[in-house]
């Protein structure tokens, strides 16, 4: 009998049931009433209506004087033909239309989804069902479990909080909170999110996307995120302040302070504008753009209008390509260049230099129509200088020692210092002599269609020469303005970049927010 007693406080001030809401019973095994309170009680079979919401239980007691029903035993709640809630126990509030459900497992289905939980609030008018004890909603595609939720069966909006889950076939997705619709699958979240965009198995590893603000299509697997949002993929990462990316076409594009990152490489690309094209391998940014490949003992800075990286893949192995495009920077310590477009190949470590070009190590200027500079272990080992080449080598008597043809080798030591030149095709060459106690001899004028010409701190000690080359040896009195460089001779010092001036500010790198997976805090097995 402790099943019936009466509600408190609701036996003391009794309001009516309005016109049109009262509870109706259809039908039960037994049924008794005790006038004195206003309750009927029900036994077996129970049946009982209000409107189109049909209550099926096998215990209950209905206060008729505040409209209230308390069901026990497999409780069954149907509203329309579209909605189905089961529990252990049930309060239904005929006035407001409310039901309050218990049980080992709670149930609501509304032939789109079905949610499981331990504690259900649901109100027939408004449409919404709300728990906060843990719960799992459950569609054709995914599985979604959270803490606390909120669904609403009409239109198939609900609000998740507090360790969401979200599973599917394809799509791993944690956040704290979020926005789901069961009928377009869109989630939308403003809080830390985990996507893991699963691929086949004999595909590369997962993609995963960290946002805090956005949306996804657990259907098309599209993510629209806003705020600082980071896709991880197996080669790169992709960052920006806003984030486009699709895992089934591998196309990714990010707007403001972009960071990508390409991991087997040591290198990340910033700007404010990337895209990121995997089928192809191709990534480009736009604005402000700025390369940061990094060595052992040093970094080498790229700085142009455009950088593209470019992986080349072969059978056995991936390599990659930088291409940069129009008023191109480049720093380290051993070279400095500037011209118009650039490509670095790191499988073979060579950067080849187009449209005037120039560059600079330590106190030489090379300038040709292109030029080509190979690295070995990370260091300056040759430059090929093609079509009006020019090297001008300051020496510490503060003397230009120049050399100038059609093409010209030059070959740097360990310490990546000139060593020696290979001119080949109308080559001209000026150096200063000095004797020992670096008092100098004079200067000497070659020219000769072939020579190679032997550098020790900048200063020539040696030169060899094919065929018979023409020249003169003139002491420093006769050396004037006039006679001292060679034509085309230009000493461009000013325009050398420093590190500052090729990093531009770069842009602020942000890791992203790590989420948690969440399991379930219960298991809801019936």
């Amino acid at each position: 009998m402790l099943l019936f007693l009466p509600l408190w406080g609701w036996a003391q001030n009794p309001t009516p049931a309005p016109a049109g809401k009262v509870v109706d019973v259809d039908y039960s095994d037994t049924l008794w009433v005790d006038q004195t309170v206003g309750n009927t009680f029900l036994r077996g079979n129970v049946r009982m209506r209000q409107g189109n919401v049909v209550l099926l239980c096998h215990l209950a007691k209905k206060n008729d004087l505040i409209n209230v029903v308390e069901a026990y035993g497999n409780v069954k709640i149907i509203q329309g033909d579209s909605l189905t809630l089961t529990g252990d126990t049930a309060m239904y509030f005929g006035n407001t239309r409310q039901a309050k459900i218990t049980g080992r497992v709670v149930t609501l289905n509304d032939k789109v989804s079905t949610l499981k939980t331990r504690k259900l609030d649901y109100d027939m008018n408004s449409k919404i069902a709300s728990y906060n004890t843990g719960g799992t909603l459950v569609d054709k595609t995914s599985t979604l479990v959270s803490k606390e939720g909120y669904y609403n069966t009409a239109t198939k909006l609900s609000v998740f909080k507090r360790n969401v889950k979200v599973k599917s076939p394809e799509t791993d997705l944690f956040a704290d909170s979020l926005r789901y619709s069961t009928l377009s699958k869109e989630a939308y979240f403003i809080a830390p999110t985990q996507i893991i965009s699963k691929k086949k198995k004999q595909e590369a590893a997962n993609d995963t996307l960290f946002t805090s603000s956005g949306s996804y299509n657990l259907n098309s697997r599209i993510s629209n995120f806003r705020g600082r949002s980071t896709v991880r993929m197996p080669n790169n990462d992709l960052t920006g302040d806003s984030l486009f990316y699709d895992p089934i076409t591998q196309i990714g594009i990010a707007r403001g302070n972009v960071v990508m990152v390409a991991k087997k490489d040591s290198a990340i690309l910033t700007g404010q504008v990337g895209r990121y094209f995997g089928k192809t391998g191709i990534s480009r940014v736009y604005g402000e753009a700025l390369l940061q490949k990094f060595f052992a003992r040093d970094t080498l800075l790229l700085s142009a209008d455009t950088l593209i990286s470019q992986e080349i893949r072969g059978v056995k192995d991936t390599t990659r390509r930088f291409i940069a495009d129009r008023h191109v920077l480049i720093f380290r310590n051993d070279l400095q260049a500037k011209c118009d477009s650039l490509v670095y190949n790191l499988a073979d470590s060579l950067i080849s230099f187009y449209k005037k070009p120039i560059l600079w190590n330590g106190q030489n200027q090379s300038e040709a129509d292109s030029i080509f500079v190979r690295l070995v272990n990370n260091k300056m080992r040759t430059m090929y200088l093609n079509r009006r080449a020019f090297i001008i080598a300051r020496d510490t008597l503060i003397q230009y020692n120049q050399v100038k043809g059609r093409r010209i080798t030059a070959y740097f030591n360990a310490d990546s210092k000139l060593d020696n030149t290979l001119v080949e095709g109308n080559g001209e060459s000026i150096y200063f002599a000095k004797k020992d106690d670096s008092k100098p001899i004079g200067m000497n004028y070659v020219q000769a269609s072939r020579m190679r010409l032997h550098f020790k701190e900048n200063q020539v000690k040696r030169i060899a020469f094919v065929g018979s080359p023409d020249g003169v040896l003139r002491p420093p009195k006769e050396v004037t303005a006039d006679n001292r460089e060679l034509d085309g001779f230009n000493w461009r010092e000013k325009e050398r970049p420093t590190r500052e001036m090729v990093k531009r500010l770069p842009v602020k790198q942000v890791k992203p927010t790590p989420v948690k997976k969440v399991e379930p805090t219960a298991t809801l097995k019936k």
